[in-house]
């Protein structure tokens, strides 16, 4: 007998011994007996990458039928696909809240959980089982996943349509951009028309569903002093220029413009570069609060046209970006202006708020001069559901909501 011969009964039982301390990646559950469910079954950790493999992860259940005349496999597929879904539905729900899904239900679904694996980078599933039961429904297959989903795509596409934005009551826009080149009066009559770098920003906020101030009533509130005091960075005219022109958000900022010859030939030849630099920022005009900043340039050789459309694009981008993220972390302020107030009305009010106001996270009394008082209500709700609950809510101190615009409500206190 060979040598081979002979070491062939011990390289058998080695592959048996390997093989029995290694699992299949998927093991088709076994059918147990009607109601009593399978023991879930590991499906080994392995992780599916579906494009790139980052995100937020997720954890999520998915069920699915099993068809009458079998096929594992279809249901299995059915579940993961449910599963992943839900747990796109669930990072929605980190951005609006479950009033605006609801109202947006058919919207979600054609356009958002539809695309589920989209926004899905990578999933691994942690369980899986066939649950048998009795009556209509049947044998159902069940996962639970952990998923990564991909809420910058996920965010783009609410904002795209619409749902973001109208989650924080469509806040309107009103954008003042000062052009500081050299050798420009850009504060003279003949250049108050907005520049074409002002226009593409209006596009591109406009494109996510912000609605704008139009250019004229604009115009018509611009005061050559004050349009001087908003561009050199004073919040409160910028603030209070906002509120006369019915805009919640002002972006102001100046651009400055300048032009290059290159001493080498670019391309295989000598070329002229144009730069476009911006500054600008997001101010919120019921609190004075900056929701966001950007500084930019784009240097950009044979057009000067598009040098300034991929600074505005750019310059609007990063804005949005940042008006967004402080809407995501679901903290809202509300302005109240109080007239004929006393410092014991105002503390008794904010005792109340705190206490009977559902999501508010903390009351401020920003100021009280005379009679006149600002509070300011952090909350995780809307300002429309804190005013609602200013009427609904049964507070004690009488008072009278005799105005509102956007976050900021105004009431009088009764004698």
């Amino acid at each position: 007998m060979s040598n081979v011969e002979l070491r062939m009964p011990a390289i058998a039982a080695a592959l048996l011994v390997i093989a029995g301390c290694m699992a299949p990646s998927h093991v088709t559950p076994t059918a147990q007996p009607a109601s009593v469910p399978t023991t879930a079954v590991p499906a080994g950790g392995r992780e599916v990458i579906v494009q790139g493999g980052e995100g937020v992860e997720v954890l999520a259940e998915g069920m699915a039928a099993l068809p009458s005349g079998g096929g594992t496999d279809i249901a299995r597929d059915g579940a993961i696909s449910d599963a992943l879904r839900k747990a796109v539905e669930q990072a929605v729900g980190t951005f609006i809240n479950s009033e605006t899904k609801v109202e947006n239900f058919q919207l979600l679904s054609d356009r958002i959980y539809s695309r589920s694996t989209g926004y899905v980078s990578s999933y691994r599933i942690v369980t899986e089982e066939l649950v048998m039961a009795e009556g209509i429904d049947g044998a159902r297959y069940r996962v639970v996943v952990r998923a990564k989903v991909k809420t910058d795509n996920l965010e783009n596409d609410l904002v795209a349509i619409g749902i973001l934005v109208k989650e924080q009551g469509r806040p309107r826009i009103m954008v003042v951009v000062k052009d500081v080149t050299a050798g420009l009066d850009a504060l003279g009559a003949d250049q108050m028309n907005q520049t074409m770098l002002e226009t593409r920003i209006i596009d591109r906020f406009q494109s996510k569903g912000f609605p704008v101030v139009d250019a004229a009533t604009v115009r018509e509130n611009l005061a050559k002093e004050q349009l001087k005091k908003v561009l050199a960075g004073d919040q409160k005219a910028a603030a209070e220029l906002g509120l006369r022109s019915g805009a919640e958000i002002i972006i102001a900022g100046t651009v400055e413009y300048s032009a290059r010859r290159t001493q080498e030939p670019y391309l295989g030849e000598i070329t002229d570069f144009y730069k476009t630099s911006v500054s600008a920022r997001a101010i919120n005009t019921e609190t004075a609060e900056v929701l966001g900043a950007s500084a930019l340039y784009r240097d950009v050789p044979f057009s000067s046209d598009q040098s300034r459309e991929q600074a505005g694009d750019s310059v609007a981008a990063e804005l949005i970006g940042k008006i967004l993220t402080g809407w995501k972390k679901h903290e809202n302020v509300t302005v109240i202006a109080a007239d004929n107030a006393s410092f014991e009305r105002v503390q008794k009010l904010a005792g109340e708020i705190r206490s009977k106001l559902r999501g508010v996270i903390t009351v401020v009394t920003r100021d009280l001069v005379g009679t006149n008082a600002t509070i300011e209500v952090l909350s995780e709700t809307s300002s429309q559901e804190v005013r609602d609950g200013l009427v609904t809510r049964g507070l004690s101190v009488p008072f009278d909501v005799v105005g509102f615009a956007g976050n900021r409500v105004e009431i009088r206190f009764k004698e």
